[in-house]
């Protein structure tokens, strides 16, 4: 059921022979390369003088295999090498081309986020990987032949937790976790429950996704339609077949109820949130690496649509509409904020914009100032440490995060009565 969702979602199907050959039939490969190879060639140019330009097939496969061969040091440090290459607000890769006699390094992208349509996913089952022991999930989604995601299926009488063991077990070290510094979305499910992690993340912190911008009924519609579409006859036989035959009198069920699996499957893999959790909702945190719950994820896409509007002052300004978020204690602020913050510097529409954290408490402003650093934004933090010295980075337009205590506005205010700063792109939280 998860692979037919899948399928029926716009997902390739890649025969697990076919997968082995991709790897050059070598298990501790993990990257399908022709498949990149093909997509890659497609996806990126460069342009000189105002010409456009192709890679070679080369510099692209030179590309992947530096990718695939990247060298290993240790698995959480391995996993934000490999993201801050396939991100390229993180740093990105170059290329180096030869133009006119001369070296030009141009960006080349592994990924095309802004336009999720041009991207390939696929998905296998039975993938076997090798490490220091053989592994082989039951389940790996690709983009652009580069392994995104991981599944581990338990039939519904054993507990989704047993999914679950199994992957973190085979992170380890004395298992394959070469595997996992490539993946971004870590699934563990038994039809009945489905828990999302991602690299690293402890058995206690996976969590059940809910819906927040559609209804039950709605996505169970959704569902309802994707299981009523016919897999093509062989490719479903295929699927049967690597399944190892355990299921090879299995005929294809148009019409059934819907699991929480499904609804799990349709929110978490449509390509396009795929790609967005991937880009936005991923941050590493002094050496963990921790994708967004559900409630952040949709706050901060309630806070980006607000933003979007805007309102004017009565003294003829133009400035964005705000807003209340409202937290429990241990919800994850400040992991909210910075999420929050990612999504504003990655934002198109959005140039330059300045951000002033404000707490009310000392070791808040520390604490926050100390999260925003282990996430390594592309922006400095600076704490200020006076209402002057507020005043003082507002009036430069320092594009760092500041961050401040809120009585040191009623400071600032005294000191500095009329300044205005009319730019609608500082955002205070």
């Amino acid at each position: 059921p998860f692979i037919k969702l899948l399928l029926n979602m716009g997902y390739k199907y890649i025969p697990a022979e076919e997968a082995l050959k991709q790897r050059r039939g070598d298990t501790s490969n993990f990257i399908l390369s022709d498949i990149a190879a093909k997509k890659l060639m497609e996806l990126n140019s460069y342009e000189i003088d105002g010409a456009e330009y192709k890679f070679s097939e080369k510099d692209v496969r030179d590309a992947i295999d530096e990718l695939e061969n990247i060298q290993y040091e240790g698995l959480i440090d391995t996993a934000q090498k490999i993201y801050n290459i396939i991100m390229p607000t993180s740093g990105g890769k170059t290329i180096k081309v030869s133009h006119g006699g001369k070296s030009v390094s141009k960006n080349f992208r592994f990924i095309d986020f802004k336009n999720p349509e041009n991207n390939e996913f696929h998905v296998t089952a039975e993938f076997e990987a090798t490490g220091k022991q053989n592994i082989r999930p039951d389940i790996v989604c690709f983009v652009n032949g580069i392994p995104f995601a991981v599944i581990e299926n338990k039939k519904s009488s054993v507990a989704a937790l047993e999914a679950i063991n199994q992957m973190n077990r085979n992170q380890g070290p004395e298992y394959c976790p070469r595997l996992f510094a490539f993946t971004q979305l870590l699934v563990g499910t038994n039809n009945k429950e489905l828990q999302y992690g991602t690299t690293g993340t402890p058995n206690k912190f996976y969590a059940v996704w809910k819906e927040k911008e559609s209804t039950k009924e709605e996505i169970d519609a959704r569902v309802k339609a994707l299981i009523k579409k016919q897999i093509p006859v062989e490719v479903y036989k295929q699927v049967l077949a690597d399944l190892n035959g355990a299921i090879d009198r299995h005929t294809q069920k148009l019409d059934r109820l819907t699991t929480e699996q499904d609804r799990g499957v349709v929110s978490l893999f449509e390509p396009t949130r795929l790609l967005d959790l991937t880009k936005n909702y991923i941050l590493f945190d002094a050496g963990v690496k921790k994708l967004s719950r559900y409630q952040q994820y949709f706050a901060i896409h309630k806070m980006l649509k607000r933003i979007s509007e805007e309102e004017t002052t009565e003294k003829g300004l133009t400035r964005r509409k705000g807003g209340l978020v409202w937290h429990t204690q241990g919800s994850g602020k400040s992991l909210t904020m910075v999420m929050f913050v990612k999504a504003l510097i990655e934002n198109p529409h959005i140039s330059n914009p300045r951000v002033i954290i404000v707490t009310d408490r000392k070791d808040l402003d520390k604490q926050i100032k100390d999260t925003f650093k282990n996430c390594n934004l592309k922006k400095d933090v600076i704490q200020a440490t006076s209402g002057q010295h507020l005043l003082d980075l507002i009036k430069e337009k320092n594009l760092s995060v500041i961050t401040t205590l809120v009585h040191k506005f009623e400071s600032a205010r005294k000191k500095n009565i009329g300044l205005v700063d009319p730019d609608k792109n500082i955002f205070v939280l």
